[in-house]
């Protein structure tokens, strides 16, 4: 007890640089954005990943909440991804949510704009990861490239990536490590890193530390992504059905010993809903 008041007195003297999460349904802010951003703002969020509905027309909610979010003093990046936009097949879906933001950006008043563009490109769900990994890893480097390089460009915005924790250890064509790559093109990653504990082997921080290395010595910065949902990959690998004050105690000691690394900037919380649910202490 007396380690956990600690640890709690020396995060809020501490805090990381960004708390994040995704929140990934619509219905989660448009009927009630109000309860959404007083949730993140008790929590200390300052961006929030946001989901977007390429078939809507209507810009009007998204411009509401963007204008909420940041009168509080929390970022809104536009989220979007697919396993299959790691194929060149797909391109031109990655395209139309590009496309879809630029629209946004030339419509709405300054405060409504997006602060950035946030993708979530998992190919290795594929099948075609088992049958043609070469290819796949050379065709979603081209995907990831194509966004960056486009959002820079055509909207000046900051653009990230979700990435496994694992991505380190997959080398591309030329043998460059893949997780290296990806830490070049981001402005920042997202290290999709699904553990309970902090502390010993194949904890948060023992598969963090590859890629917050790596982060520290390009100068790009890596956040430490948490899972609060229910998952078949086992119990170690999120806080789902756990107190909420176990995630921030896990969150407390991984960021005592991450903050002396200059790659490491804070963490993401999967996913708002979820996050909510343990927080009120429900399933």
């Amino acid at each position: 007890m007396i380690i956990a008041a600690l640890l709690s007195l020396k995060w809020e003297e501490e805090r990381p640089e960004v708390l994040a999460t995704w929140v990934w349904e619509s219905t989660d802010w448009m009927d009630d954005g109000g309860r959404l951003l007083s949730f993140a703002k008790e929590q200390g969020v300052n961006v929030i990943f946001l989901h977007i509905d390429r078939t809507s027309q209507d810009m009007e909610p998204y411009r509401r909440f963007i204008e909420q979010a940041h009168r509080l003093g929390i970022e809104v990046e536009a989220l979007g991804g697919d396993p299959s936009w790691g194929l060149a097949a797909y391109r031109q879906e990655v395209e139309a949510f590009l496309r879809w933001i630029e629209g946004y950006q030339r419509s709405a008043p300054e405060q409504a704009r997006w602060d950035g563009v946030h993708v979530d490109i998992e190919p290795y769900l594929l099948e075609e990861w088992e049958q043609e990994r070469a290819t796949v890893v050379r065709e979603w480097r081209e995907s990831a490239a194509y966004v960056a390089h486009w959002v820079r460009k055509e909207l000046s915005l900051r653009v990230s990536a979700d990435v496994p924790s694992w991505i380190h250890t997959i080398d591309d064509e030329q043998g460059e490590s893949l997780g290296t790559w990806m830490l070049e093109q981001f402005d920042c990653i997202v290290l999709m890193n699904y553990r309970n504990a902090a502390l010993g082997h194949n904890g948060i921080m023992d598969r963090a530390l590859p890629m917050v290395q790596e982060g520290t010595r390009l100068g790009k910065p890596v956040l430490i992504g948490l899972e609060t949902g229910p998952t078949d990959e086992g119990a170690h690998t999120t806080f789902y059905g756990q107190d909420s004050s176990s995630l921030w105690q896990q969150m407390s000691i991984t960021h005592l010993f991450m903050q002396w690394y200059s790659g490491y900037q804070g963490f993401s919380i999967h996913d708002y809903r979820n996050w909510r649910a343990a927080a009120e202490g429900r399933e």
